[in-house]
C-alpha cells in the first residue's frame, strides 16, 4: 500500500495541471448537483402505499365488508411486492391500504394493482378507484375559501374553478375538497298527487332523464355552405324542469309543476369543516405527485393562487392559504444550516489555533476539504437516487471528515520543521500517515454498513444519512490526498519560532505523559479499568429509556377527538365549535381549522364521531406560553379537562399522517387484536385499554369503537309482499329515494358546472320512523301500499366500522407514550395484559407502531453489527499481524460507549435508532485515533515517543470532531430532533475515547513495549 500511495503522490506532483483540471471538473459537477438538488424537510418515511377506495352509498359496514372489501382483498392478494394489506369498511365506503416492499417502484405498484383489482366480483355499478399518486408526506398545502358568498357556491367554485386550476400546476397529484354542501336541484313531488296519477318516483326520474339529452345529426347543404345539424334537448335552467313533461293523461300532458316543485337542494353531507369562529367553510388540500419537488411546486401554486385571487375568482371569494410545507422547510433549514455553518467555522478556528498562524496554508488546505467533501456528499446522494434532507445534512460532522487530513497535515509540519528537508521527505511522511489513515477509512466504511442495511421506515430515514456520511468521508479522504500535498508547497520550510499553541500542546502532552507513567506502574490497572468501564457501561444502559425516533417539531398541532359513535352531525358541529373556541384562548394560536366526518369522494375514512383540528402555533421564536410542543399539548389538555365522553389524541400534522400510514391506526402506538367476532374483539380492546390507561407514561389512550351505532332496520316481510305482488327491490328503492333522492340527470349551468337533478318525495323536514312507514309503494294493480305494511322496522345496535388486516378482522387499542421509553412501556404493558386478559381460541394480539419499528431495527442491527465488527477485526489483524494490538483497539469500544451513553443521559435523551446509529459510527471513528497511536508505537517501540509524535494530531483531530458536533448536539431548533441524539452519542464517545488514547492506551503500550523490543 505504501508503494501505491507513493506513486499516487508522485503522479500528482508531476501532472499538476492535469490533476487541477480533473479536480475542477469534480468540484463543478458537485456544485451543479448541489444547486439543482431540492433539500427536503424530512425524507420519505413510508414504503410505496396505495389506497383502493370504493363507495357503495346506502350500505352498512358489514355489507360493505362482504360485498366490496373481501372481494377486493381476494383479488389483490397476489399483487407482486405487497407486504401488508389492511382495510376498513364503514357505511357506504370501503378503503383497502396496500403496502409494498422497499424495492417495488411506485409505477409498477400502481400498474399491477389496477390490473389485479379488475378481477374482483363486485356489485353492479360499483367502481373501485386508486388513491392519487402521492404519499403520506405529500400534503404540501392547505387553504380555505373566504368571502361573503353562500357556502354551497363556495363549494362549486372550489370544485369547478380552484381545483381545476391548481391541478394544472406541474407536480400536483390531486386537490381534495372538504366542507361545504354539494349543490343539487331537487324536484319534491307531492305523494298523494303522484298516487292519484298512478305514478311513482322511479318512473318520474326515468322520464326526466329521457327528456334531457342532445343528439348528433348529419350535414346538410345550404347553397354553397355545409351546415351541421344538432338537436338540443338539455334542460337549461330550473324553469325548463318545471315545464318538463313526465307523463300524459289522455291527451293532457302532466308536467313537473303539476305534481311538485323545483328548488335548490344539497346532497346528504358526510362531513363539515370549520375555521376559528366560522362553523361551515370550504377548504382544499393539495397533494404532491411522487417524485416532484415540493418547493418548486409550492412556488408555482402560490403564483397560480395569486392569479386566481386577482383575475379569476368572483367578487366576494378569495383563497386563503393557512398551511404550506415551505414554511416548515425554511424554519428547519435555518436550524440545520446554522448548525452546519457554525460547526465549519468552529472547525476552522480550531485548525488555525492548533497548527499556528505561520502554518495558515495548511489550515486552509484542511478547511478546503470541508466544502469539497460536502459537494461529494451531494453527488453520492444524487447517484443513489436520493435528495438531501435536513436530517442527513444536520448530522454531518466535518471534524470527523477531516481527521485523516489533520494527521497528514501534522506529519508534513513535523517534517518541514526539521532542517534541510526535501520534497521527497514530505512525500514519505505523507505516505507514512496516509496508509494507516486509509485503513481507518475502510473501517469507517464498514461501520456505516449497519446504517445502510436498515429497512422500512428506519431505512428511509437513515439510509440517506448513511450515504451522506459515506460520501462525505470519501470526499474527506480524497481531499487529504489532494489538498494536503498542495498546501505543503506553501508551508515555510525549516524550524519556526514556537507559538502559544505549541506551548499549550506541550503542557497537555507533558501532563498526559505523567498520567501515563503513573498508570503504567499499576500491573493490573489496565485490565481493572477495562472491567470498570464495562460495569459502568452496564449501569449507564440500565434504565435508559428506549424509543424508535425522537418526535420532530413541525411547529403545529394535530388533535383528533373521538366522540361517542352515536353523535349526530349537528351535535358534532357544536362540539367542534366549542373545541376551537377553547384552543383560541391560547395567545400563540394563530388559527384553528376543524374537520369532522369525511369528504364526499371517500378519500378519508372518518365519521361524525371523529373531529380533527389543525392548530397553527406560528413562529416558534414567538412562543411564550410554552417552549415546546409538549408544553402546548398540556395547555390544551387543561382547556379540555371538563369535556366528558371524548378521547383526545395529540400529534402533529406530518407525524399523524406517517403514524396512520405505518400502523393503519390513528395513533402512535397500537396493540392490534385479531379474531372473527366483532363483539368479542370490542370487549378485549376495552379490557386492554383499561390496563394501558393505568400504566405510567400512557397518554391519549383509546380504542377503536366498532359497535354502538344505532341502526333502524327495515326487514322485508316477504309474505306481505307476496300478497300485494311487491318486489323487494321496489321497497328498497322507495326507501332510498325518500332518504337520498332518485337520480334523474345532470344539468349544466351557465358556467359549465354540473349539478345533479334528484327526485324526492315531499316529506317533513325532520324524518321519523312514522314518516318513513307511511311512504307508499305502488302495487301491480295500482294500489298504493304503505312501506310499514310490507316491512318490519326495528332499532338494533349496528356496526360502525369493520377493520381487517391480512384477511382477518381486527381491532386496536392505541396510546402515546410520554416521559419514558416506548420499549420499556410496551414490556410492562404486555406483561400486565398477559396476566389479566384471557384470549379465547382463534384470537391473538401484537404491538404495532413505533415499538414495532424499533424492534425490527434492533433485530437488524443485532445481526449486522457483529458481522461488521468481525470484518473490522480481520482487517485490523491483517494490518498489525498481532492479536494483542487488535484487542487494544477493541478496548476502545466500551470506553467510547460509556461516553456516548453518559452524554445521552446528561442531555435527557432516550436510546433511539438515531443514537444507536451514532454509536455504530462511533466505533469506526474511535478506531482512527487509537490506530494512529499504535501504528506510531509499532514504528518507534516507545510509548512516550509515540504519544509525543502523535498526541498533538490526536488532540486536534478529536477536538475538531467534537467541536464540529457541538452545534448539532446543543441545538433545540426545528429540524434538529433526529440528528441531535446521533451527534450527542458520537460527541460523548469521542470525549472518553480521547482520554483513553492519551493516557490509558499509552500506559498499556508502555507495559508491553519491553516484550516487543526483545522480539
Amino acid at each position: 500500500m505504501n508503494k501505491l500511495l507513493l506513486r499516487w503522490l508522485q503522479f500528482q506532483r508531476e501532472n499538476f495541471v492535469l490533476f487541477l483540471f480533473l479536480l475542477l471538473g469534480v468540484i463543478g459537477y458537485g456544485a451543479y448537483i448541489a444547486f439543482n438538488s431540492e433539500i427536503m424537510a424530512f425524507p420519505e418515511f413510508t414504503n410505496v402505499q396505495l389506497n383502493i377506495q370504493t363507495q357503495y352509498p346506502g350500505h352498512a359496514a358489514e355489507e360493505i365488508e362482504r360485498l366490496v372489501t373481501i372481494p377486493l382483498e381476494t383479488a389483490t392478494r397476489s399483487v407482486p411486492g405487497v407486504i401488508n394489506s389492511t382495510s376498513l369498511s364503514e357505511f357506504g365506503l370501503s378503503v383497502i391500504l396496500l403496502t409494498f416492499s422497499d424495492d417495488t417502484p411506485n409505477w409498477k405498484a400502481r400498474s399491477d394493482t389496477a390490473q389485479y383489482m379488475t378481477n374482483a366480483n363486485l356489485p353492479q355499478g360499483v367502481q373501485p378507484g386508486l388513491s392519487p399518486d402521492t404519499t403520506p408526506l405529500g400534503q404540501i398545502m392547505r387553504y380555505s375559501l373566504v368571502g361573503n358568498l353562500p357556502v354551497d357556491e363556495m363549494r362549486m367554485i372550489q370544485d369547478w374553478t380552484v381545483a381545476k386550476a391548481l391541478q394544472n400546476v406541474s407536480g400536483v397529484a390531486d386537490v381534495e375538497a372538504f366542507g361545504g354542501p354539494t349543490r343539487t336541484i331537487e324536484i319534491k313531488v307531492d305523494l298523494p298527487r303522484v298516487k292519484s296519477l298512478g305514478l311513482n318516483i322511479a318512473t318520474i326520474a326515468q322520464n326526466l332523464g329521457a327528456n334531457h339529452q342532445n343528439a348528433g345529426g348529419d350535414f346538410i347543404t345550404h347553397g354553397q355552405e355545409c351546415y351541421i345539424v344538432r338537436s338540443i334537448g338539455l334542460y337549461q335552467d330550473p324553469m325548463d324542469l318545471e315545464n318538463a313533461v313526465i307523463a300524459t293523461q289522455g291527451t293532457t300532458p302532466i308536467r313537473v309543476r303539476d305534481i311538485g316543485s323545483v328548488a335548490i337542494g344539497h346532497h346528504v353531507r358526510l362531513g363539515q369543516a370549520g375555521r376559528d369562529h366560522d362553523d361551515d367553510i370550504v377548504r382544499g388540500m393539495v397533494n404532491l405527485r411522487v417524485g416532484a419537488k415540493a418547493l418548486q411546486t409550492i412556488s408555482q401554486l402560490k403564483a397560480k393562487i395569486k392569479q386566481l385571487n386577482e383575475n379569476i375568482l368572483p367578487k366576494g371569494c378569495q383563497i386563503n392559504v393557512y398551511y404550506d410545507r415551505s414554511e416548515l422547510i425554511k424554519r428547519s433549514s435555518r436550524t440545520v444550516f446554522h448548525n452546519v455553518i457554525f460547526g465549519i467555522l468552529l472547525v476552522c478556528v480550531l485548525l488555525i489555533l492548533g497548527f499556528g498562524v505561520q502554518y495558515w496554508a495548511m489550515s486552509a488546505g484542511v478547511a478546503l476539504i470541508i466544502p469539497f467533501a460536502l459537494l461529494v456528499a451531494f453527488v453520492g446522494l444524487h447517484l443513489n437516487g436520493y435528495n438531501p434532507n435536513l436530517i442527513s445534512l444536520g448530522a454531518v460532522d466535518f471534524g470527523i471528515i477531516v481527521e485523516t487530513a489533520i494527521f497528514a497535515a501534522e506529519a508534513v509540519l513535523i517534517t518541514v520543521a526539521r532542517p534541510k528537508q526535501r520534497d521527497e521527505n514530505i512525500v514519505l511522511a505523507l505516505v507514512e500517515v496516509l496508509a494507516p489513515a486509509l485503513l481507518c477509512a475502510f473501517l469507517l466504511f464498514i461501520a456505516f454498513i449497519p446504517i445502510l442495511s436498515l429497512q422500512r421506515i428506519e431505512g428511509k430515514i437513515f439510509r440517506p444519512l448513511g450515504i451522506t456520511l459515506v460520501s462525505a468521508l470519501v470526499g474527506g479522504q480524497l481531499g487529504a490526498f489532494i489538498f494536503i500535498p498542495l498546501a505543503a508547497s506553501w508551508v515555510p520550510m525549516g524550524p519556526q519560532s514556537p507559538n502559544k499553541s505549541d506551548k499549550f500542546f506541550h503542557i497537555i502532552l507533558r501532563w498526559c505523559g505523567k498520567v501515563m507513567q503513573w498508570f503504567a506502574r499499576w500491573k493490573y490497572f489496565t485490565w481493572i479499568s477495562g472491567a470498570l468501564f464495562c460495569a459502568l457501561l452496564i449501569v449507564l444502559n440500565w434504565g435508559l429509556g428506549s424509543e424508535f425516533l425522537p418526535t420532530m417539531n413541525e411547529g403545529n398541532l394535530w388533535i383528533r377527538v373521538s366522540a361517542p359513535p352515536t353523535i349526530s352531525r349537528e351535535k358534532s358541529v357544536q362540539l367542534a365549535h366549542d373545541l376551537r373556541e377553547r384552543i383560541l384562548r391560547i395567545k400563540e394560536v394563530k388559527s384553528v381549522i376543524s374537520q369532522l366526518g369525511r369528504p364526499d369522494d371517500g378519500s378519508d375514512i372518518s365519521g361524525f364521531d371523529t373531529i380533527e383540528l389543525q392548530v397553527d402555533l406560528g413562529d416558534p421564536e414567538d412562543w411564550k406560553s410554552a417552549q415546546n410542543i409538549e408544553g402546548f399539548v398540556n395547555l390544551i389538555r387543561e382547556q379540555m379537562k371538563d369535556i366528558e365522553g371524548c378521547d383526545f389524541y395529540y400529534s402533529q400534522y406530518i407525524k399523524d399522517n406517517v403514524d396512520e400510514a405505518i400502523t393503519g391506526v390513528m395513533g402512535e402506538l397500537a396493540i392490534k387484536i385479531h379474531g372473527p367476532d366483532l363483539r368479542v374483539l370490542q370487549s378485549l380492546a376495552d379490557q386492554m385499554q383499561d390496563i394501558i390507561q393505568k400504566i405510567h407514561g400512557a397518554v391519549d389512550v383509546g380504542d377503536e369503537d366498532v359497535l354502538q351505532l344505532p341502526e333502524l332496520q327495515y326487514v322485508m316481510d316477504r309474505n306481505a309482499m307476496d300478497r300485494y305482488g311487491i318486489q323487494v327491490s321496489q321497497a328498497e328503492d322507495v326507501l332510498s329515494s325518500a332518504l337520498s333522492g332518485k337520480f334523474a340527470a345532470q344539468m349544466v349551468d351557465k358556467q359549465g358546472r354540473y349539478v345533479d337533478i334528484l327526485v324526492k318525495p315531499k316529506l317533513p323536514a325532520v324524518l321519523t320512523q312514522a314518516v318513513l312507514n307511511a311512504i307508499p309503494i305502488q302495487a301491480p294493480g295500482g294500489a298504493q301500499i304503505p312501506l310499514g305494511e310490507v316491512t318490519k322496522a326495528k332499532v338494533v345496535e349496528g356496526v360502525s366500522h369493520v377493520y381487517r388486516e391480512e384477511g382477518d378482522r381486527r381491532i386496536a387499542a392505541k396510546c402515546s407514550v410520554r416521559g419514558r421509553g416506548v420499549v420499556e412501556f410496551v414490556k410492562e404493558a404486555d406483561d400486565k395484559i398477559k396476566q389479566q386478559v384471557k384470549l379465547p381460541p382463534k384470537y391473538w394480539y401484537y404491538w404495532s407502531g413505533s415499538f414495532e419499528n424499533a424492534k425490527r431495527a434492533g433485530r437488524q442491527l443485532m445481526l449486522v453489527v457483529p458481522l461488521c465488527l468481525v470484518a473490522m477485526i480481520i482487517l485490523l489483524y491483517t494490518w498489525f499481524k498481532d492479536w494483542l494490538l487488535v484487542g487494544l483497539l477493541l478496548w476502545e469500544i466500551p470506553f467510547s460507549a460509556v461516553g456516548g451513553l453518559a452524554a445521552l443521559r446528561i442531555a435527557g435523551l432516550n436510546l433511539s435508532i438515531s443514537a444507536a446509529s451514532g454509536g455504530v459510527v462511533l466505533i469506526g471513528v474511535t478506531f482512527l485515533t487509537g490506530m494512529m497511536l499504535i501504528s506510531e508505537w509499532v514504528y518507534v517501540k516507545d510509548a512516550a515517543k509515540a504519544l509525543e509524535d502523535k498526541g498533538r494530531s490526536i488532540i486536534i483531530s478529536s477536538g475538531v470532531a467534537i467541536i464540529g458536533l457541538m452545534p448539532a448536539s446543543f441545538s433545540h431548533g426545528m429540524g434538529s430532533e433526529t440528528a441531535r441524539p446521533f451527534a450527542v452519542m458520537i460527541m460523548g464517545g469521542l470525549i472518553t475515547s480521547l482520554f483513553l488514547s492519551l493516557t490509558l492506551l499509552p500506559a498499556f503500550l508502555k507495559r508491553i513495549e519491553g516484550k516487543y523490543k526483545k522480539g
